[in-house]
């Protein structure tokens, strides 16, 4: 009975934004807006999340995904993309996201797990675990430009998946203008964690993009892939403009699941992964990217300290390097970096990062140690000088250290940055 009076609830609700949008649209009176529409879509919605329901779990370490899951779950992006659509036909010009939010999510007969609210082993929720468990909307509005985003997430093993559609008003009513959806996948990798998004104020020319970033879901680890990239809507909103598409290796074990900036002409996404130094567990890793027009290029910052600029120094391609490098001798610099790239990818060898030391003002030297040989005995030492307090430059590489780089050591205090 609660079930029931919950879905006339969200009934009446959609046809008050209905009623809404028909007094301040005259346009929506053409045929754009069927509720008959949005209630069979999202009939479809619980035909399609019944099939995956019924799907068989493993053991919670399965990550292959079954052709019949596959098929399920490409049927159930399909069916909650059509349902948003005709929703938003009738939606009035000026909405409440939660008010959507709980609107869409009763329509269609989801389970939300409260925010906040953690799984008890003891009550656990009916179908918890399963494919298309944990279906829920997230609605955001922006001003400038002004647009509506929703996204649908639900549950597949491991993980979940997730689409976005983003909307903006056209002759008084919401038309899709860009969509965004994981493709075709075999293991539960191909779906998403922590998906999030961000999308730009226009910029000079009246343009905008949108900048999507997950995680790819797994059952056994807390090391896997976040992926993201840059978007600008096109005249076909389900065949967006890709400016970025990239995919790094990244930690989320202490819960940081990354963060996105968006501005008008720059972009910024930051996560932890994996140090040259196997000592360091972890360090923060960022992806600043200057957004101008539909030409994408890598800026600074992309370090926050001397040492993890050097380590990201040496792991980038030298493309991108050269931008931070800047001394007397480049080709001095490219060849430091071309022999520690090699040997940070050497199976036989180990790097670690021996020292940190101030120079003059703000200039730092750092001393990375290769190891090598049966016991991994430090063989040799390259003093890397870091000038900057953020963003950084690199200016010298030398095999000795330079005498007027003394002092403490501030490796230990790099060590919390």
């Amino acid at each position: 009975m609660k079930m029931k009076n919950a879905h006339l609830v969200a009934l009446f609700i959609f046809v008050m934004l209905a009623s809404a949008a028909k007094a301040q649209s005259p346009s929506t009176d053409t045929g754009f807006c069927s509720q008959s529409a949005v209630a069979s879509t999202a009939k479809q919605v619980q035909l399609a999340r019944k099939n995956l329901l019924s799907l068989p779990i493993g053991d919670g370490l399965q990550t292959d995904v079954s052709p019949a899951a596959q098929q399920a779950v490409a049927s159930m992006k399909n069916a909650v993309s059509e349902f948003v659509r005709s929703y938003m036909r009738c939606a009035p010009a000026r909405l409440d996201d939660a008010a959507v939010e709980r609107s869409l999510s009763t329509l269609v007969g989801g389970y939300e797990l409260p925010r906040g609210q953690v799984i008890s082993n003891d009550h656990l929720p009916p179908d918890f675990g399963k494919y298309g468990f944990e279906l829920y909307f997230g609605v955001r509005q922006t001003e400038n430009p002004r647009i509506v985003s929703i996204t649908a997430d639900f549950s597949i093993e491991c993980g979940g998946d997730t689409v976005l559609l983003i909307f903006s008003p056209k002759d008084g009513s919401w038309s899709e203008v860009l969509h965004w959806q994981t493709k075709p996948y075999t293991t539960v990798a191909g779906g998403t964690m922590a998906f999030d998004y961000g999308i730009s104020p226009v910029d000079e020319s009246g343009g905008w993009y949108a900048v999507v970033h997950t995680i790819a879901p797994w059952c056994s680890s807390t090391w896997s892939s976040i992926q993201y990239e840059a978007l600008r809507p096109t005249a076909d909103a389900v065949k967006p403009r890709v400016l970025l598409s990239k995919s790094d290796y990244m930690w989320w074990g202490n819960e940081d699941y990354g963060k996105v900036e968006v501005g008008r002409n720059e972009c910024d996404i930051r996560f932890h992964s994996s140090s040259i130094d196997g000592g360091v567990h972890n360090r923060v890793f960022i992806r600043h990217y200057s957004v101008m027009g539909n030409t994408v290029r890598r800026t600074q910052p992309v370090a926050v300290s001397p040492r993890d600029f050097v380590d990201e120094w040496i792991v980038s391609p030298w493309s991108e390097a050269r931008a931070w490098s800047s001394g007397a001798s480049l080709s001095g610099l490219r060849q430091a970096h071309d022999m520690w790239s090699r040997n940070d990818k050497a199976d036989n060898r180990l790097l670690d990062f021996c020292s940190v030391h101030r120079c003059s003002g703000e200039n730092y030297q750092v001393e990375v140690c290769e190891e090598t040989g049966k016991n991994f005995t430090v063989s040799h030492s390259s003093y890397f000088e870091v000038a900057g307090s953020g963003p950084f430059t690199m200016t010298h590489v030398s095999a000795s250290p330079n005498p007027e780089c003394k002092g403490r050591d501030l490796l230990e205090d790099m060590a919390t940055k």
